[in-house]
């Protein structure tokens, strides 16, 4: 029988143990695990050995999940991660090398390791508890890290970055920028000083929000 086939009975299980199971051939094929969001009540998920089976996936979504700690995951050709609306506090430091977006939105998160993700285009760690953030991802075009508690950003390295959101956040002086390709910035509902905000008006970005 295929996963697709009894997802409905599925349901309300909690905790799923897929290792070792008679999904082997199936997961050999899947694309993608959008199935899991049939399972609304699911807090654990062991795919301890079929992970081995599913490398070629290249969309993961465990939104919703009430997850706490970061999955161990062996995916080299995932492409795109959704962890959205969790309990995440931390993430261990991952080499996902085809990752090209990365959602971490709507946690608890309150550091972020150095990210080896050379192909990362969109990060989204809006709605956590970031008090400070360094960043070297020389691929990012989108940044979005709104309503969190950040009150400095200092080491960025994001050559490529086109747009960036730190409304809603601590910050009062901003330091100088080598961002050299950015379109639009976002630092409204900050505690800025003037000066900082005539440093960012001669920077002449196409669209900026103070």
């Amino acid at each position: 029988m295929l996963l697709p086939e009894f997802c409905e009975e599925l349901f309300y299980f909690s905790n799923i143990n897929l290792f070792e199971s008679m999904f082997k051939n199936y997961l050999e094929k899947v694309n993608n695990y959008n199935i899991l969001k049939t399972l609304k009540w699911l807090k654990g998920l062991n795919l301890r050995y079929n992970i081995k089976q599913i490398k070629n996936l290249q969309y993961l979504n465990l939104n919703n999940y009430q997850l706490i700690s970061f999955p161990n995951l062996n995916l080299p050709n995932l492409q795109e991660l959704y962890l959205q609306y969790n309990q995440l506090t931390a993430i261990p430091k991952l080499n996902f090398s085809n990752l090209k977006y990365l959602f971490l939105n709507d946690n608890q998160l309150t550091t972020i390791p150095d990210l080896n993700f050379p192909n990362l285009e969109y990060l989204n760690l809006c709605r956590n508890q970031l008090t400070s953030i360094r960043l070297n991802l020389l691929n990012l075009q989108q940044l979005y890290i709104f309503n969190n508690q950040l009150t400095e950003f200092s080491n960025l390295n994001l050559p490529n970055l086109q747009y960036i959101d730190l409304s809603n956040n601590l910050l009062t002086k901003i330091p100088n920028l080598n961002l050299s390709n950015l379109q639009r910035l976002d630092l409204s509902n900050n505690q800025l000083t003037e000066q900082s905000k005539e440093y960012l008006r001669s920077l002449k970005i196409n669209k900026l929000y103070l």
